[in-house]
């Protein structure tokens, strides 16, 4: 990397990492990861390095070492202990191993999603009655292939990351219709600060619901009408949250202006398409074709939507001002669900959200393996370590869109983020 002469680094321009502090104003712009590098400035982000970056990018790390950075004060929560001994168990878990995939296993994974795909349309084929069960099929190969598109664009399949991405972007965008890009510059964000206002974007979902009273300070008229409702509406809003993501995700791939493989994922996009409707074009009326449809995205939405909403919309929400470090944050906005017997496989290695958040680049079928030790962590210093039931945790999500729906309807004020 050239050398360029710098002025002195101020502490809102400077990441620290490892007790030293990088300067990283002119590189945020060009970050592969995306904006979420602009979140932790004046931060560490020590935690969060580790868990995304491996031996080339701290290599590249050199250069942007601060010059005279003075007034850096790490921020509120944050623990060097906890960062430490968490950086402790991560490095003994790459001696361990638990980081080398087994690309086999995930590929077997994708050979069942196109499987699963060739059977509905075999269904609607050959028994065009029965398309509510190819209606049902298709929506868990959405599901399913969700997952699966997330293990690759995680870089956790292959040890080249180019790879991983081609292969992610292509999964998601044939089996899905989904820009890979678009997820991993949102999901990025959402691993790094988890549940934390204004950065995660998957927990700003007024005005159609709301997971916390600190969102009654900025709700017009018409988002609490909405969350008032929210008890009654939050099942059709989860329903229709695939068909929502995957507008989004092609309006990013055609207009994005930071999309690294956009003729790649459009290209892939286009597929998907063309074999749904396809598919659908195979039905005798267009009852049944729009139905099939309907029945497929709304409840793939709420496949997807339910197991992500028990790992983590009940848990504390914090303003970014009070997050604590990254090892302390993951543990208290993640919590693992107990599967019903059998069904560990719908979760798609969700399950164990936890040792996800704390290591996401490591393959799923390690998970277990490292779960123990993320236990005595948490225990050693006083961090949450929770699972629940899955029945559970939906009622957990239950109960909070009904406190803050009731929040709103009693016009409760509200000047704190729920971190409890």
């Amino acid at each position: 990397m050239a050398k360029t002469k710098r002025a002195d680094s101020s502490a809102e321009d400077c990441v620290r990492i490892d007790g030293e502090l990088y300067d990283v104003r002119h590189w945020s712009a060009k970050h592969p990861g995306g904006a979420i590098l602009k979140q932790f400035l004046g931060r560490d982000a020590t935690g969060a390095f580790g868990a995304f970056h491996g031996a080339v990018a701290r290599k590249m790390l050199r250069g942007f070492k601060a010059r005279n950075a003075v007034g850096f004060a790490p921020e509120v929560g944050y623990s060097d202990d906890v960062e430490r001994d968490f950086a402790a168990l991560r490095g003994r878990a790459v001696e361990a191993g638990l980081f080398e995939s087994r690309p086999v296993w995930f590929y077997l994974h994708a050979a069942l999603l196109f499987s699963g795909i060739g059977g509905a349309i075999a269904l609607v084929t050959i028994a065009p009655a029965f398309w509510p069960i190819a209606a049902l099929l298709l929506a868990l190969v959405w599901q399913q292939g969700g997952w699966l598109s997330h293990d690759f664009l995680h870089n956790s399949v292959h040890a080249d990351y180019a790879k991983s991405e081609v292969v992610g972007s292509l999964l998601g965008g044939i089996v899905l219709g989904f820009s890979g890009d678009w997820w991993k510059r949102k999901h990025n964000t959402h691993h790094a600060l988890p549940n934390v206002l204004g950065v995660d974007e998957d927990i700003d979902t007024t005005p159609f619901l709301s997971f916390t009273e600190a969102d009654l300070a900025r709700m017009g008229p018409g988002a609490r009408v909405l969350v008032r409702l929210q008890p009654v509406t939050a099942l059709p809003v989860i329903a229709f949250a695939r068909l929502n993501w995957m507008v989004a995700s092609v309006r990013w791939a055609l207009s994005s202006p930071t999309v690294e493989r956009r003729g790649l994922e459009l290209s892939a996009i286009a597929v998907h398409h063309a074999w749904s409707i396809g598919m659908l074009a195979l039905l005798p009326t267009w009852g049944q074709r729009i139905a099939c449809y309907a029945l497929a995205q709304l409840v793939s939405g709420l496949f997807t939507g339910a197991v992500f909403l028990v790992g983590h919309n009940a848990r504390p929400i914090f303003d970014k001002t009070e997050a604590p470090g990254f090892c302390a944050l993951q543990c208290a906005t993640t919590q693992n669900i107990r599967p019903w017997p059998g069904m560990r496989w719908f979760f798609g290695g969700l399950d164990r959200q936890i040792e996800h958040h704390l290591f996401p680049t490591m393959p799923r079928h390690n998970h277990a393996r490292i779960a123990a030790d993320v236990r005595a962590l948490c225990a050693a210093h006083g961090l949450t370590y929770v699972e629940r039931g899955f029945g559970e945790g939906l009622v957990d999500v239950a109960r909070v869109l009904v406190r803050v729906s009731r929040a709103v309807w009693h016009r409760l004020p509200t000047t704190a983020v729920d971190a409890t």
